[in-house]
């Protein structure tokens, strides 16, 4: 008797959806939506940087508050509040928009914290339940979503858009179009677990689920570890804190890379270009990921996406060539795209789902928070009459003490604990 389909790929493919519209679309084409406002509207650059600071801040602030929305309400309800928040803010700016301060509102807070509550944290806690030996895989599939939505979304729908109307408000109802239908997809077939439909995880029988239980890698824990005792590891602040210089290469580079390639000379198509090749360049990561994740620890991984954001932040200071633009935007891809994969792939493989939401959404909200602080600060030195070359260095500097840190963590072990048979 054959086995019936595994719900599990089903949710998955709906969660890319959801995802690539509610993160993808907004995360990446919002620089190019707003790089298109402040030339029609006229702001300087610290205001353009700190439309980023306050998007970032509200795509991961509020990820401690998201993961106890999961744990009470669950991820069904929290992705459609998700998805009703970005409906909400890009109406805001489709229709009402006419300044900065009303960039900050809709795009920065309510678009921000869309973002947060309707994507990441909820969707990758519901799959760690539907999938345990293949986590890395289905995290890996699910993070894919972003980049080619984020593809699509720069290189192809938005700036047509944009063009064709003559308006950026345009590109606005794009996002509200898309976040709709997240949350109808979201209210219709994500299931919480897949114990609420008969199912196990990995789509094992129950026989098969408590073998593979016992053939975990060894770099995945059966330990589950409580909240507060992974807050006293040391392991899981170094972990939070590798991915810092990563994430602040990322957010400087959504607040000023277009800004700062027209500074060298480009046109703005390449800095669009660039996006765009940031996007399927993350793919490249997460097949790496997808190829090796499941067989050695993918920490190790994790380091040689650090590396990438360094290099990429020292090419950029002196990219003046298209080769230059591409091999930095490669690197940046393939470091965001590998590196937040990695992160949430570790802190599940390390102290396993008891405390996984609260675990993630905190170190999204460290993350987030930390390097949306560098697009203002980048823009406002910027404006008083220092390059953004020294920031770069920074930035760089910071990646590669992230690639060494990550090389001292070591799962954390305890006293082994008697499975019932």
């Amino acid at each position: 008797m054959s086995r019936p389909l595994f719900y599990g790929w089903v949710l998955l493919g709906v969660l890319w959806f959801v995802f690539a519209f509610n993160l993808g679309f907004p995360a990446y084409g919002g620089p190019v939506i707003n790089n298109a406002m402040a030339d029609a509207i006229g702001f300087s650059r610290a205001p353009l940087g700190l439309i980023t600071t306050f998007y970032i801040i509200m795509s991961g602030l509020p990820g401690p508050l998201v993961a106890m929305s999961v744990r009470r309400f669950g991820s069904r309800a929290t992705l459609v509040a998700g998805s009703i928040l970005n409906v909400v803010g890009a109406l805001y700016m489709a229709l009402f928009a006419k300044s900065a301060f009303d960039a900050y509102i809709g795009f920065g807070f309510l678009i921000g914290g869309g973002v947060c509550t309707g994507a990441a944290i909820a969707s990758q806690t519901v799959l760690s339940r539907w999938f345990v030996r293949q986590r890395a895989t289905a995290i890996s599939i699910l993070y894919s979503s972003g980049a080619i939505g984020g593809y699509v979304a720069t290189k192809h729908v938005l700036p047509a858009v944009i063009t064709a109307s003559g308006s950026w408000r345009s590109a606005w109802w794009v996002i509200v179009i898309l976040s709709s239908i997240a949350c109808v997809l979201s209210m219709i077939f994500v299931k919480e677990r897949p114990e609420d439909i008969g199912q196990l995880a990995d789509g094992g029988a129950a026989e098969a689920g408590a073998q593979s239980a016992r053939i975990k890698p060894a770099f995945i824990s059966d330990v589950p570890w409580e909240f507060r005792e992974v807050m006293r590891m040391p392991s899981y602040w170094l972990i939070v804190a590798a991915l810092l210089g990563g994430s602040s290469a990322f957010t400087f580079f959504l607040g000023h890379g277009i800004a700062m390639l027209k500074d060298l000379g480009h046109s703005p198509a390449v800095g669009y270009g660039a996006l765009a090749t940031m996007t399927w360049t993350g793919l490249i990561a997460k097949a790496l990921i997808v190829t090796f994740g499941n067989r050695f620890d993918p920490r190790y991984l994790w380091v040689f996406f650090m590396l990438l954001f360094g290099a990429a932040m020292l090419i950029i200071v002196h990219a003046d060539t298209q080769r230059e633009v591409d091999l930095l935007a490669t690197c940046l891809g393939m470091g965001f795209g590998g590196g937040v994969v990695c992160l949430m792939t570790v802190i599940g493989n390390y102290y396993g789902l008891k405390a996984f939401a609260l675990l993630s959404g905190i170190a999204i909200a460290i993350n987030t928070t930390t390097s949306a602080i560098l697009p203002y600060i980048a823009g406002y030195l910027f404006d008083k009459g220092y390059p953004y070359s020294g920031t770069c260095y920074f930035i760089a500097a910071w990646s590669f003490l992230g690639a060494g840190m990550l090389l001292l963590v070591r799962r954390p072990h305890s006293i082994p604990h008697t499975v019932p048979a």
